[in-house]
């Protein structure tokens, strides 16, 4: 979890904030001693506040800062959860859906993560504990230089689709498991794993592409020309990885449906196969199934009766009768010769 731990002088955790870094002029990121409540507006550098938005007072928080526009500070307090891009000339602010994790690890859940790109900052903020902001918080405590907030954002966005690519590596490698399984007709639990598959497919696709709509608005349309060019730029590069993996995505989700449509033709062909076992039987046994119904009415005047091979008899007439439709099916070739 990306919690810090709690100290009475904490004025962070008591305001809500998560994490706080100032990057210098040069990219070295510091963090901000836990009793300093930092400002979106640093002299020199600039600085990354990550909040926890169910934290009463970061609600607070974000309404004293006049830095933000009040779009991004409405954003910012809304239960909205729709991946959205909004921006003015100076800044950038919207929605992206990102993987939960738990104290662990990641999970298969999606939340949705909430940020603010500035001159001078990157404000994020989450309802739960989120993967790819936990990562560019061990890269920075790593020591990795970042230049621009833009910059910090592209990277948070980049390890988001690196989860992504992870996920989609992982259900390739799942439909290569199944085609392989089908093509050699060992296949037993199909059907439910294929179903897995489309699932997980359905859910990145639509995580996909609505960082695609988001990226392509600003990196292609007339409507991003007025945000800031730092983030333009960084739109453009993520919008090339996103078309990438959203092809890949799509890719698996139409072998997963072939794959399914052989499933059930197979699984068709295999009723049919016992269908026809149970109609050639069914037909075998009708003449005898005759006989012997005929002979168990118990009326006077049935053959047989006082001999002492009539049951001899009477079975092989049964067994006359069978062989004698066996051969008509045969000859009519309405089975295999």
């Amino acid at each position: 979890m990306d919690r810090q731990p709690f100290r009475m002088n904490d004025l962070q955790s008591q305001t809500g904030i998560v994490w706080a870094y100032h990057f210098d002029a040069d990219g070295v990121a510091t963090q901000v001693p836990r009793e300093q409540l930092p400002g979106l507006s640093p002299e020199i550098g600039f600085t990354w506040l990550h909040l926890d938005l169910v934290h009463t007072r970061a609600q607070a928080w974000i309404n004293e800062q006049s830095e933000l526009r009040p779009a991004a500070r409405e954003l910012l307090l809304s239960r909205e959860t729709h991946q959205r891009l909004d921006h003015s000339s100076s800044q950038a602010w919207g929605i992206a859906h990102d993987i939960t994790r738990d104290i662990v690890d990641r999970t298969d859940n999606v939340g949705a993560l909430f940020w603010a790109v500035g001159e001078h900052f990157l404000l994020t903020g989450r309802r739960e504990a989120l993967q790819s902001i936990r990562k560019a918080a061990d890269a920075v405590n790593a020591g990795e230089r970042i230049g621009s907030p833009a910059e910090l954002f592209e990277h948070i966005i980049e390890y988001l689709i690196d989860d992504v690519t992870d996920a989609v590596v992982r259900l390739a490698d799942e439909t290569d498991s199944i085609e392989d399984q089908i093509l050699l007709d060992r296949l037993r639990d199909g059907p439910s794993r294929v179903g897995t598959v489309r699932r997980t497919a359905v859910q990145l696709r639509r995580q996909l592409s609505g960082l695609h709509l988001l990226f392509r608005r600003f990196a292609e349309t007339p409507s991003g020309r007025s945000a800031p060019e730092d983030v333009r730029t960084c739109a453009t590069r993520l919008l090339l990885r996103v078309d990438t993996l959203y092809q890949d995505v799509q890719a698996i989700q139409d072998r997963a449906r072939l794959l399914q449509d052989e499933i059930a033709a197979s699984s068709a062909n295999q009723t049919n196969r016992q269908l026809y076992v149970l109609s050639i039987l069914t037909a075998l046994f009708l003449p005898a199934t005759f006989i012997t119904g005929l002979f168990g009415i118990n009326v006077k005047g049935l053959p047989w009766v006082e001999e002492d091979a009539g049951a001899a008899i009477v079975t092989l007439t049964c067994l006359a009768a069978s062989m004698l439709t066996l051969y008509l099916l045969r000859n009519r070739g309405i089975i295999g010769r």
